[in-house]
């Protein structure tokens, strides 16, 4: 008789939990990745806004009126105001020509410079001797006539020595053009001049006649270009005085005369200072020196010179009064290297110095005072 044994456990029945248990487990997971999946993304939050009210910060300066002296600084270059070409009065070879008459050489006033070969006007000297000499025998010959044409005949022989002793004068002033001069101290800026060389008048030798250029110290100026609004602020301009700095030196100078014209392309004025007299020939700049120059203006008192900052269109202000911003145009005085000078006015609770977006009038705004140097 076979035995039949029972077994408490149903191995067919756990299988089927524990697929009941893997199918609870994915839909889990797939309910949390819907969830999750819909959640809204993190954000950042930025700094919380002020409120649409609120006054903006402006930085703000108080002015104090002060005197002034208003200092333009500008540029400028060294010219020359006239120069002169050097030519001879005579036709000649050049017998001898001066160290000094080369390209930067100074020349003392009546000093000889050039010598022309004289023997050609020293034969016409003596020749024209003879002549007066002749004519003064003549002359002698004539005040022993007697008769009625006495008279004429001694008035012709005057006449005949007079042109005698003019044609001796003319051959003398021949004689003494063979050695070229000047009546002034002068810089020589070119001359190529040798000896040999064939001179004279233009009409007679051509190009050959220019010995070489000068100019007189006297004839330095500095040429300044400056804006016309900078020009009126000197008021009376001429005389004002100024400083020239050159590369090599600084010098004194006074505002001499003012341009007639403005340039057409710059639209800028021009203004011509001259050196004083006490200062050395020797030691001004030459011609086409670069220079950094300051012309002084008039003195103003009851001014404030304000940080170009503060210049708004046109020329204009915010000042802060009652905490709201409210436009000014003050009177110009001019620019200098202080600032903006300006005739003083009520400043409020002091002028903006900030940039302000969305500035406007009445715009409430909160003054706090600008950092030094501002």
């Amino acid at each position: 008789m076979s035995q039949q044994s029972t077994n408490p456990g149903n191995p067919s029945g756990e299988r089927h939990w524990r697929g009941y248990a893997q199918a609870l487990l994915i839909i889990f997971v797939v309910a949390v990745a819907l969830y999750l999946a819909r959640a809204p993304e993190r954000t950042e939050l930025g700094p919380v806004s002020a409120p649409a009210d609120a006054a903006p910060v402006v930085q703000v300066i108080v002015p104090s009126p002060a005197e002034h002296v208003l200092e333009l600084d500008l540029t400028g270059t060294v010219t020359l105001d006239r120069k002169l070409t050097v030519v001879s009065e005579i036709e000649g070879r050049v017998v001898w020509v001066s160290a000094d008459f080369v390209n930067g050489g100074s020349i003392q006033a009546d000093e000889a410079i050039v010598r022309i070969d004289p023997r050609e006007y020293e034969l016409e000297v003596r020749s024209a001797k003879m002549a007066v000499a002749k004519a003064e025998a003549q002359v002698q010959l004539a005040r022993r006539a007697t008769g009625p044409d006495a008279g004429l005949v001694i008035a012709e022989a005057e006449a005949g020595l007079g042109q005698a002793e003019a044609k001796l004068a003319l051959a003398n002033l021949q004689l003494e053009r063979t050695e070229i001069s000047l009546p002034f101290d002068a810089r020589v800026m070119s001359s190529e001049l040798e000896v040999g060389d064939l001179v004279g008048p233009p009409d007679d030798v051509g190009k050959l006649s220019v010995l070489g250029v000068v100019y007189r110290p006297e004839a330095l100026q500095v040429r300044v270009p400056i804006k016309v609004e900078d020009l009126d602020s000197l008021g009376s301009a001429v005389g004002r005085p100024a400083q020239v700095r050159t590369a090599n030196a600084t010098y004194e100078a006074g505002l001499a005369r003012i341009s007639s014209v403005v340039a057409l392309e710059s639209r800028l004025a021009k203004v011509f200072l001259k050196f004083p007299d006490n200062i050395p020939r020797t030691e001004l700049p030459v011609p086409g020196t670069f220079a950094e120059i300051t012309i002084f203006g008039p003195s103003r008192d009851d001014v404030f010179v304000l940080p170009e900052a503060a210049a708004r269109e046109q020329d204009s202000v915010w000042i802060v009064r009652d905490g709201a911003l409210r436009a000014l145009r003050p009177e110009t005085i001019g620019r200098s290297n202080d600032g903006w000078v300006v005739e003083a006015f009520e400043p409020g609770e002091g002028v903006v110095v900030s940039v302000i977006a969305g500035a406007s009038e009445g715009l409430r705004v909160s003054p706090e005072p600008a950092l030094s140097g501002q």
